[in-house]
């Protein structure tokens, strides 16, 4: 990681680290970057969620942006994937988001965008942080001083939404669907698409407020405990919850049922991979297999990286991947959307549960079965030295290993994978077999190497 940005972005407590301060010196540094790059009056697009400290600091950011002679088009609350699309909607140099996603009302943060809206790539993020800590700004004069406009996304980017799914399918079944946004970016735009592609809607936490006083963010089934009883309650077809820039989307099937990430997004690749009779499919290390599974009886070829839904879009670009995605309920649309999209996502389901004539739950207990655990261990220390020290010994043992993020020891049926945090001083441990007594087998394997690997630290 850099000094200032992580896998994606910058975050932090809002003006503690992520001041207004932070903020004016990113967008001069952003800005800097753009006009030595040769763009005489670089355009950026910019917007945010609907977090307490969201205007603050897209004021901030903006005002560094003219100062240096960039002109801004801000689409103000918005999805994070909404104000991608904006950025290569409207032929921009590059974007700027004001999120922090999942995190608590506290938290507040910044993506830098490249044209195509995909997250700015590392060498241009190093160029960045080299600016903002030198403080070697490109002031413009005062008659090069940048302009402000303001542009609805909203409306456009459901429209482009409903141009990709079968909008009359969906209709003529009307599928009932409960709708919880987190009082995020989503609600703005994900009950108003539902209701657009002919679903009957009930939204919950739907009005913008960004003290999240229903819940925390996180779409995790302990955070909806209360969303699964609602679903289950009003007897919808299926219920779908977002975090709180709803670049995700989280589902309860009909029964009230906490649906994971990688089953819903193998539903999607399926659709997504016979549409397009094959191609590549892009997840990363800690990934169900079962998505192995959707590609080889779609003939498609399966790429896996590291953590981060960044590194998965930079891979479908490089690749000319198909689909891609992650674990945790993390969908891309590659040649749409260049990053995780929580809408896109939620009606291409729609769509695939309006065509089968099923029930939400049948779709999901139809894929192949697999068994999941999950834990975590809190460690002092240097974590990745830890985990690279379990590597060493599940090699020592004979096991066979993956280390492309983390130690990933594998077996016929399924694997364990060890790896540390990024965020946290923590290591998660998840297993997945084909059997639920081998997949307990193989987390005690990893609790057990992680144990060793902490001893011989």
């Amino acid at each position: 990681m850099g000094r200032l940005f992580g896998t994606f972005g910058v975050r932090g407590i809002a003006n503690e680290m992520i001041t207004p301060e932070f903020a004016l010196k990113m967008g001069m540094a952003f800005g800097t970057m753009l006009r030595r790059e040769g763009r005489k009056s670089p355009l950026v697009v910019i917007g945010r969620d609907t977090r307490v400290s969201g205007e603050m600091l897209k004021n901030a950011l903006i005002s560094g942006l003219l100062g240096v002679g960039c002109n801004v088009v801000d689409v103000g609350i918005a999805p994070t994937p909404a104000i991608q699309w904006a950025t290569d909607h409207f032929n921009a140099d590059g974007g700027a988001v004001i999120t922090a996603s999942h995190n608590p009302p506290e938290y507040n943060g910044i993506k830098l965008l490249e044209p195509n809206g995909m997250g700015l790539k590392k060498e241009r993020e190093a160029v960045v942080e080299d600016v903002f800590f030198n403080g070697d700004f490109e002031g413009a004069r005062w008659d090069e001083i940048g302009e402000v406009r303001e542009e609805d996304v909203i409306k456009p980017y459901i429209e482009a939404i409903k141009a990709r799914v079968d909008v009359e399918a969906i209709k003529n079944r009307r599928p009932f669907v409960v709708v919880d946004t987190s009082n995020g970016a989503g609600s703005l735009t994900l009950p108003y698409l539902l209701r657009e592609l002919g679903c009957k809607v009930v939204s919950v936490n739907a009005h913008p407020d960004g003290h999240f006083p229903a819940r925390n963010p996180e779409p995790n089934e302990e955070n909806l405990r209360e969303f699964k009883e609602i679903v289950k309650a009003l007897g919808a077809d299926f219920g779908v919850a977002q975090d709180g820039d709803a670049d995700r989307a989280v589902f309860i099937d009909e029964n009230g049922r906490f649906i994971q990430g990688d089953k819903t997004f193998a539903l999607v690749a399926d659709a997504v991979l016979r549409e397009n009779g094959g191609g590549l499919l892009v997840t990363t290390i800690a990934t169900s297999n079962l998505l192995n599974d959707i590609a080889k009886r779609n003939n498609a070829e399966v790429m896996r990286t590291k953590v981060g839904d960044l590194i998965v879009a930079r891979a479908l670009l490089e690749q000319d991947g198909t689909i891609g995605g992650e674990e945790n309920g993390g969908v891309i649309f590659p040649d749409f959307v260049l990053g995780r999209d929580g809408a896109m996502t939620t009606a291409k389901i729609v769509e695939i549960f309006a065509k089968s004539g099923k029930r939400f739950s049948e779709l999901i207990d139809e894929l192949p079965r697999y068994y999941q655990f999950k834990t975590k261990r809190k460690v002092n220390g240097d974590r990745k030295a830890t985990v690279a020290k379990v590597a060493e010994l599940a090699k020592a043992k004979g096991y066979s290993v993956d280390t492309t993020d983390g130690t990933k020891v594998l077996f016929p049926d399924g694997w364990v994978l060890v790896r540390a945090s990024g965020t946290e001083p923590i290591i998660r441990i998840f297993s997945e077999a084909k059997e639920e007594g081998n997949a307990r087998r193989y987390l005690e394997l990893g609790l057990k190497l992680l144990m060793e690997g902490e001893a011989a630290g």
